[in-house]
């Protein structure tokens, strides 16, 4: 058996598809996700990616079967194996390879290698504190091509259905929790709990001072959190037309910040 630490991302791997994955709200928000990163794939072909905090594997997936060479990693043991199920069910001809490790290691695991895209989706960035940023920054740097990309997803800061949901019920310390520079203990389920921190725009660029911004979206401006799903089940109409209004509004980089996630795009920077 592996000898491995147990992550928290373990305990809730096995109902991850289920409780996010699988979704009204997070189906959408990975859907945005992808338009826009599919908008920068448009033109490449057969480029070699490395996906960092992969979770069960669906980004990963997707990526392949567009024709790229995708390595993905992630700490969770238990994450990585059940996105080695899906390849058992899949018909992709160039499949993923999957590797359990984490931050701290990737630029020993594989810097022998060069990918001309890094890209982390869903938050997973956000477990880490501004000076494991500057590392992993430095780390993914070496790890590019000149002229390689790295595109991130990490949470907005200032997230306006946050604000205006918490207020509604009178709880101002929810409604502001992101604001905070300290990191903030977010429940995953009962009894497991996951330190977060929230950047930024500005925090966040100069955290990765290796890199030039070239593009920011907003993904989840006007869909709402995934805390917010059972409320969407039920208003299933309101729903849809919250989704039209994302798409119609999605390239409307100024509001980033406002929105449940900020899809990020940077270049690499020649030092």
């Amino acid at each position: 058996m592996l000898n491995r630490d147990v992550t928290v991302f373990d305990n809730i791997a096995a109902t991850y598809d289920a409780s996010f994955s699988n979704t009204l709200i997070g189906a959408q928000q990975r859907m945005l996700v992808r338009g826009h990163l599919q908008y920068f794939l448009k033109d490449k072909s057969h480029l070699k990616i490395l996906e960092i905090n992969c979770g069960t594997g669906d980004d990963a997936l997707w990526l392949s079967s567009l024709g790229h060479e995708v390595v993905a990693t992630d700490a969770s043991a238990n994450m990585i194996a059940i996105a080695e199920q899906k390849t058992h069910i899949t018909t992709i001809q160039n499949e993923p390879v999957f590797i359990q490790c984490d931050f701290e290691k990737l630029y020993a695991r594989f810097k022998n290698q060069k990918f001309d895209l890094i890209f982390s989706n869903f938050s997973g960035l956000n477990c880490m504190g501004p000076g494991q940023l500057q590392v992993l920054g430095s780390d993914l740097h070496a790890l590019l091509t000149a002229g390689g990309h790295i595109a991130v997803v990490i949470f907005g800061k200032h997230t306006g259905w946050e604000m205006l949901y918490f207020l509604s019920k009178l709880n101002s310390r929810r409604a502001f929790e992101r604001w905070h520079h300290k990191p903030v203990k977010v429940s995953l389920k009962e009894g497991v709990e996951q330190p977060v921190y929230y950047y930024s725009i500005r925090q966040f660029k100069q955290l990765m001072s290796d890199f030039q911004l070239v593009q920011k979206r907003p993904v989840g401006l006007f869909i709402p959190p995934s805390y917010l799903e059972s409320l969407m089940e039920k208003k299933e109409k309101l729903f849809r037309k919250l989704v039209n209004l994302e798409h119609r509004f999605s390239t409307l980089s100024y509001f980033s910040g406002l929105a449940d996630h900020m899809y990020l795009l940077f270049k690499k920077k020649v030092i």
